[in-house]
């Protein structure tokens, strides 16, 4: 057995379940329920997922599991296989057509940005990188600087779109700094009210808040 193994074992004991009945709960067939408490497959992060979900009632227990699927690390255990499992075939399905409307919505948010760009014909560098920094798109004129990071949805990740605001700011030399974003958005708002030379702007304030930036 394995880190996470044992730590499944003790979570079962603890709710007086079965392999045949975690594996129902779950969704997954009971020999891979089987493969997986004696150590001889990993789950899927999907089924990975369930497992929290059936088997943890609080937070410590959560981290615990997490923290046995994370010290298995790059050993060479094999992971259970998704299509063994109709239904975690269908959840991982589902999975990664959520992550393709994402990625859709936003490859189109940041097109209609450079349109917007092109119809006040202003100068920019699209994907402006410098060492391992990158910003969607870059101003340069009179003399500064203004990256503008496209969000389609800044709610989905905030904090990492802060971060990643402040170090493009600090490490490509950034007068300002602008999370676009199609709407306004009040905890994105809040967020940047605390940091220096990083706004939220709406795309239909562009021109404006570009500008005013300039003057400054």
């Amino acid at each position: 057995m394995n880190p996470l193994s044992e730590a499944l074992r003790d979570l079962m004991d603890r709710r007086k379940m079965t392999g045949a009945k975690l594996a129902e709960e779950i969704g997954i067939s009971a020999t891979s329920v089987s493969q997986i408490l004696t150590g001889k497959t990993k789950p899927r992060q999907v089924t990975l997922s369930r497992l929290i979900k059936v088997l943890c009632d609080s937070a410590q227990d959560e981290q615990a599991l997490l923290a046995a699927y994370e010290s298995l690390g790059d050993a060479k255990i094999p992971t259970t296989p998704v299509v063994d499992d109709e239904q975690n075939a269908a959840t991982e399905e589902e999975r990664v057509r959520r992550f393709m409307e994402m990625k859709a919505t936003a490859v189109a948010f940041r097109k209609q940005v450079v349109a917007a760009l092109d119809k006040l014909k202003l100068p920019y560098q699209q994907d402006f990188t410098s060492g391992g920094v990158i910003t969607d798109l870059l101003i340069e004129r009179s003399g500064k600087r203004i990256a503008l990071e496209c969000r389609a949805n800044a709610k989905r990740d905030l904090e990492k779109s802060v971060v990643s605001a402040r170090i493009i700011r600090d490490e490509l030399n950034c007068d300002r700094v602008f999370i676009v974003v199609p709407e306004s958005d009040l905890s994105l708002r809040s967020a940047c009210a605390k940091e220096e030379n990083i706004d939220d702007l709406e795309i239909n304030a562009l021109e404006e808040a570009i500008e005013s930036a300039y003057e400054a």
